[in-house]
């Protein structure tokens, strides 16, 4: 209790607290925007399937849906050269800023990524949403933490604000965007952070419900489990989910190692891929976009069944189906169809440079697996089923394992339905799913991608800081520096003067040429056969050197087995220009001091 009222600084918490609030105000703004623009555009531009349903001008749709994808195509090109060779920032980002504490989004990059992932949703590429909302969440939480003195301590929170006003406001589910913020982005309950991305997340909610007239997500109404069998379908579903989501995230990893051998200039590959999806979605229209609307029609499939036409509005090729006597075989080739199909076109689509996320078309892909799984156990097991109960534990069976979530998966199912009986269904198929997918994949798709560029998160966020911090401030200029042809008796003098028991040879360049040591020097010195040695005839020239841009992590790898007081320390510009040494000691201090940084982060005050 001292110790918090000594730390603790009204004028911080103000600070710290004002600028959740603003960043969850601006947030939800910015998310609201993006989604109300997309759908516009969608709609202007035939891609919404309501949009498509009924058009006075059904004989243009063919050529809409070939055209508009390639358009959008030509245009994320153009937004990919701006980019100048960077990726639009996306939820690796996110995470890899939040966990080396490089908080800092450039603004060009920022904004070219929205317009990227804008252009791409818009136009109908076969991509998710809710990933670019969260990007773009952080990015308004990167660009305000700016407008504090204290932003860089206030960085990573601000992004874990930006992230979870984001969610907050697609979902309508605060108490979820606060632990999505903290499960996939923090990566810990940051104590600092609980408050001010509490804050964020419920004036976004405000926002989404008094302000925007969100509608919500799901509305399944009074039902329950029927049968007792089905607790043992639900870990099936999360058993089955796992596997459907081990195809979409290895199909979207080698989607994008094949585009990267396609011998083709960078922006000529988004407008092909839109050929493509054009080409696909003539006989699949649902593919084309987010896919939203339809993903809403599975999770509703009891009223798709029943006839309600606000919820097959949503899925065209269902109309259909609806009627017809053979329903259950129909509907099961379709699902098969729109999950494979989702699941191939968004690889696709990312691979080839479209921006947007993964997040949403998970959720098609499991909505539609689980629908799928519902229908056939209900053909082959006697008794009716609530094919909703199904559709959803499918969904989250299949994206929290994809974005290594479950936690938050399960509390915006509950938050969206407020149904427990459903929220104990789908805990069981989330479990089942992140188990087998963590054991076979990784933790996440998320995850998995920073593997790639080499940032292993598997050992938790200290391994990847101390690869990002260097040794650049601990290394030491006060050392015993002579030329290779200075005596060894004055070298001994010198050495003895700094008390010091190594040192350093160089050239009048700066070049290094070794090290001699201070016991080297006394043996010298009681050796009669030589009596006018010079240091250059003694030097070591297999001692270990480390650069100036050497990281933590590095360094102490490199000194494991080292023996002796400092660390020769050369120019990551040119290796053979000497710019300081590092005594071990600063090494471990240096480590000490980034651990001690990472758990003020995690525990400290405000």
């Amino acid at each position: 209790m001292t110790r918090w009222l000594k730390n603790y600084s009204p004028q911080r918490f103000l600070i710290s607290f004002g600028l959740a609030a603003f960043i969850g105000l601006m947030a939800s703004i910015a998310s609201e925007v993006f989604v109300l623009g997309i759908a516009w555009i969608n709609e202007v531009l035939f891609i919404a399937p309501h949009a498509r349903k009924g058009n006075a001008s059904a004989k243009l749709l063919p050529w809409l849906t070939l055209v508009v994808p390639v358009i959008g195509g030509l245009i994320v090109g153009g937004l990919l050269i701006l980019l100048r060779g960077n990726r639009p920032h996306g939820i690796p980002d996110v995470i890899f800023s939040s966990q080396t504490g490089n908080s800092h989004i450039p603004i060009r990059n920022g904004i070219l990524t929205t317009l990227t992932n804008f252009t791409s949703i818009g136009f109908g590429a076969s991509v998710g949403m809710y990933g670019p909302l969260a990007s773009l969440g952080a990015f308004v939480g990167s660009l305000l933490a700016k407008i504090t003195a204290d932003h860089r301590r206030l960085g990573v929170i601000a992004i874990a604000c930006g992230v979870s006003s984001a969610i907050s406001t697609a979902f309508n589910a605060p108490i979820a965007g606060v632990i999505f913020a903290h499960e996939v982005i923090l990566r810990h309950y940051s104590i600092r952070a609980f408050a001010p991305v509490t804050i964020s997340a419920y004036v976004s909610q405000v926002m989404a419900t008094e302000v925007f007239n969100r509608p919500r997500l799901l509305e399944v109404g009074e039902v329950s489990i029927q049968h007792a069998y089905e607790y043992g379908a639900f870990l099936l579903v999360g058993v089955v989910g796992a596997a459907v989501a081990l195809f979409y995230m290895q199909g979207v990893l080698l989607s994008g190692k094949i585009a990267n051998k396609i011998p083709l200039p960078l922006w000529t590959k988004p407008p092909l891929a839109g050929l493509a999806l054009g080409l696909v979605c003539l006989a699949v229209p649902e593919l084309l976009g987010a896919g939203l609307e339809t993903t809403k029609a599975t999770l509703n499939i009891e009223q798709v069944r029943g006839g309600n036409i606000d919820y097959i509005t949503g899925m065209t090729t269902m109309n259909a189906i609806i009627d017809a006597k053979e329903f259950v075989l129909k509907a099961l080739l379709l699902l098969a169809i729109l999950c494979l199909g989702k699941a191939v076109m968004t690889g696709f689509c990312l691979g080839m440079g479209f921006g947007g996320g993964v997040f949403s078309p998970a959720l098609f892909i499991g909505a539609t697996f689980g629908a799928l799984f519902g229908i056939a156990l209900e053909a082959l097991v006697p008794g009716s089923l609530n094919l909703s109960f199904y559709a959803i534990c499918g969904m989250g069976a299949v994206t929290s394992a994809v974005i290594g979530a479950p936690i938050s998966t399960i509390l915006v199912v509950f938050e969206l339905t407020e149904n427990y009986d459903l929220a104990k269904a789908v805990l069981i198929s989330v479990v089942f799913s992140n188990i087998i997918c963590s054991r076979l994949f990784g933790r996440s798709l998320f995850d998995v991608q920073l593997l790639a560029r080499g940032f292993d998160f598997s050992l938790g966020k200290d391994k990847v800081v101390l690869q990002q911090k260097t040794i650049r401030n601990y290394v030491t200029h006060e050392f015993v520096k002579t030329s290779p042809d200075t005596l060894c008796s004055q070298a001994l003098d010198h050495l003895l003067a700094a008390d010091q028991t190594e040192g350093y040879i160089v050239s009048e360049e700066d070049t290094y040429l070794g090290q001699i040591t201070l016991n080297e020097l006394l043996q010298i010195q009681r050796n009669p056969d030589n009596p006018h040695p010079t240091v250059g005839e003694l030097a070591q020239h297999e001692q270990i050197t480390l650069t100036d841009m050497t990281s933590i992590f590095e360094a102490m790898k490199k000194v494991e087995d080292f023996v002796g007081e400092s660390v020769p320390v050369v120019s990551a510009k040119d290796h053979l220009k000497l710019v300081g040494v590092i005594p071990e000691g600063n090494i471990f201090k240096a480590y000490s001091d980034a651990i001690d940084e990472i758990r003020q982060e995690e525990y400290g005050d405000s």
